[in-house]
């Protein structure tokens, strides 16, 4: 499996490991924490 990096913090986490994945706009999103998930579906704009 590839590596991802979570949009929020960056981190760069296996894609296997992501605790948390969103759709958006026809792509997914992989991220290292419910936190920072949360953090994405508020302000998905932000980030993309």
């Amino acid at each position: 499996m590839p590596d991802v990096k979570d949009p929020v913090c960056g981190m760069t986490i296996a894609e296997a490991d992501a605790v948390a994945t969103v759709d958006h706009d026809g792509s997914t999103y992989y991220f290292c924490s419910q936190d920072c998930a949360e953090e994405f579906r508020e302000n998905p704009d932000d980030y993309t």
